[in-house]
């Protein structure tokens, strides 16, 4: 078998962020380990202003003050001049994020069905914008009908929102168990999403997603927040 692991940023000069966080996966589990490094210079940018943003929200108690109820109150605030500077400040390298993740899922996509893993199940798991990497990667399979590559799937605090028809569609292309980590009280990737685009109210890295194919596991006991993902 081969796994894939895919980060989701990078807050190192060596990149080591791209490797680290899944060194402690036993070992031949999943046959061999490769960990996927990609658009580093972005990542590195995505990361700075990831604990900008981690920093000044702590800063203000803003974690305390709005509690299990950041999500609903950030999507219906209007936006203090402090948290307008904040979004100046990711919204472009969070962006750029989100398309060259994008863009990487179809090359993965295209590198697996050029069957370099010689013809071994692929087990992919990814965290933030690594998720969404293996998001698009499954939806140009499918596109393809090419079935009987991915074995499993673990995706963790997913930064897209996408119909259920989509999720299913990525599900075709999965043999075996498709699991969606979130919780629901990740103010990071709430106020990411509320900066960018207005709206979170079907982001997978917040909620279940409404597929009876894949297993959705509450980290909310477990996982503080976005941060602790890596």
């Amino acid at each position: 078998n081969v796994l894939i692991t895919i980060s989701g940023w990078n807050t190192t000069v060596d990149n080591n962020d791209f490797f680290l966080p899944w060194s402690v996966l036993p070992e031949s589990v999943y046959g061999d380990h490769y960990c996927l490094q990609w658009e580093s210079k972005e990542l590195k940018e995505l990361g700075n202003a990831i604990n900008i943003i981690a920093s000044e929200l702590f800063g203000i108690g803003m974690k305390q003050l709005l509690g299990a109820t950041i999500l609903p109150v950030i999507a219906a605030m209007s936006l203090p001049i402090w948290m307008m500077k904040l979004n100046y400040t990711v919204d472009n390298p969070w962006g750029i994020g989100l398309s060259k993740a994008q863009k990487t899922g179809l090359v993965l996509a295209d590198t697996l069905i050029g069957n370099y893993q010689e013809n071994r199940p692929v087990t992919l798991i990814g965290y933030s914008l690594g998720a969404r990497v293996i998001y698009y990667c499954l939806r140009e399979l499918a596109e393809k009908n090419m079935y009987g590559i991915i074995e499993d799937v673990y995706i963790i605090g997913t930064p897209v929102m996408e119909s259920v028809r989509d999720w299913e569609q990525c599900c075709s292309v999965v043999s075996g168990r498709f699991v969606n980590g979130y919780i629901t009280h990740d103010w990071v990737l709430g106020f990411l999403y509320r900066a960018s685009s207005g709206s979170f109210n079907t982001v997978a890295g917040l909620s279940p997603i409404p597929v009876d194919r894949i297993e959705n596991i509450c980290l909310d006991e477990i996982v503080n927040g976005h941060l602790e993902y890596r």
